[in-house]
């Protein structure tokens, strides 16, 4: 009996394909990897039971979905579910795993060239967020992944080109094959629009942890309430434990991921602002609403050293980034209300969405790195 033809691609992930980041990046992302004539293999953990819509659109593109329980969360379950990737990867040319724990799976797996697909200095942000002192050390001895990671793998992606050189400091023997592929969006479904509201609206969207700086951009609202009428409101997820940011919001309202393209064009401008002091994590950050948002035609308010994030939108003049400063907060609430009276910074931004964050160029950047591994 002949053994059964290996996929071209395994793609593991511990996120859940049915929510999040898994509904809006991942799933597409397969899709079109998928409709370039891959067979793919994909592992994920999921943390409620999964949505017909994913079911559906994997089945449509013909990718096996290898659906896997999140179960524990904590440091037991993340060795569960190292172990778990680990024991179901198999028969396979290639492993496209999506951050450290995968990598490592991936690696030990032993079953194939591994990409490992940089998500975030996921140790580092893991520690700044904690705030139990045991706890925070615990995380930071998890960097041990991140070592393996670097040597096993074949060849690595990173969201921002600014964490490379943190990443060539750490690891004498990084992998050659190299590519940036920021966080990528759907172009057509985060669809372009060019008329601002008639009054200014801002919105959070998403899960806000401790590693956004709620005090600054409460403080950048208030400036900006300054000026003139001002909305601000935040689009939560159901799962978040609270109700409120205490961020300027004046109201907040459960939506979905799916839901953000028909939302964020309601609004006049995004916040995305990380605490300064966050360390070498922050230039590995690419937040995904900021995408999101500038494809639709709406500026962002993000804070200096945000991946490459503060450098694209001084590029295109798509928005202000803060420093923290008093003065500065000023002077950025001054300037975000010159952008939204300027008719052209909608075609800005979403010019700046095009040139980085479209998701079929970054299917091409990955396709092209699968041929040289």
């Amino acid at each position: 009996m002949s053994s059964p033809k290996k996929f071209d691609l395994t793609y593991v992930t511990v996120d859940s394909i049915s929510e999040g980041v898994g509904s809006s990046q991942i799933l597409p992302l397969l899709q079109r990897i998928a409709g370039a004539g891959l067979t793919i293999n994909l592992i994920s953990f999921e943390k409620t039971s999964p949505s017909n819509s994913a079911i559906l659109s994997l089945e449509e593109s013909k990718i096996i979905w290898n659906k896997r329980s999140f179960e524990k969360r904590g440091y037991l379950g993340g060795l569960s579910r190292l172990l778990e990737m680990r024991s179901e990867i198999t028969n396979t040319e290639l492993i496209h795993a999506r951050s450290d724990i995968p990598a490592v799976a991936a690696i030990l797996s032993q079953e194939a060239p591994v990409l490992w697909d940089i998500r975030s200095l996921w140790a580092d942000q893991r520690s700044f967020i904690e705030t139990n002192p045991i706890k925070k050390k615990a995380i930071g001895s998890l960097r041990i992944l991140e070592n393996v990671a670097s040597v096993g793998s074949a060849a690595i992606s990173t969201l921002t080109a600014s964490v490379v050189p943190i990443l060539e400091a750490r690891h004498k023997r990084l992998p050659k094959l190299q590519i940036v592929v920021p966080t990528a969006v759907d172009l057509k479904r985060f669809r372009f629009f060019a008329n601002f509201p008639t009054i200014n609206r801002g919105l959070y969207s998403g899960t806000y942890n401790n590693y956004y700086d709620l005090s600054l951009s409460k403080s950048f609202i208030e400036q900006m309430s300054k000026l003139g009428p001002l909305e601000v409101e935040w689009a939560r997820p159901k799962e978040s434990s609270r109700a409120s940011l205490d961020a300027g919001e004046t109201r907040s309202f459960v939506a979905n991921q799916i839901e953000m393209a028909n939302i964020i064009p309601n609004y006049s401008f995004g916040m995305s602002i990380c605490k300064l002091d966050a360390g070498p994590s922050l230039r590995a950050a690419m937040p995904t609403k900021a995408a999101e948002f500038l494809s639709c035609g709406r500026p962002m308010v993000v804070n200096t050293g945000l991946g490459d994030l503060d450098k694209y939108i001084q590029e295109f003049n798509a928005g202000v980034v803060l420093d923290g400063t008093e003065n500065d907060i000023r002077e950025k609430a001054h300037y975000l209300n010159e952008l939204l009276a300027d008719p052209e910074t909608p075609f800005r931004c979403r010019a700046l969405a095009e040139k980085y964050f479209d998701i079929d160029e970054g299917v091409k950047k990955y396709l092209k790195l699968y041929e040289l591994m």
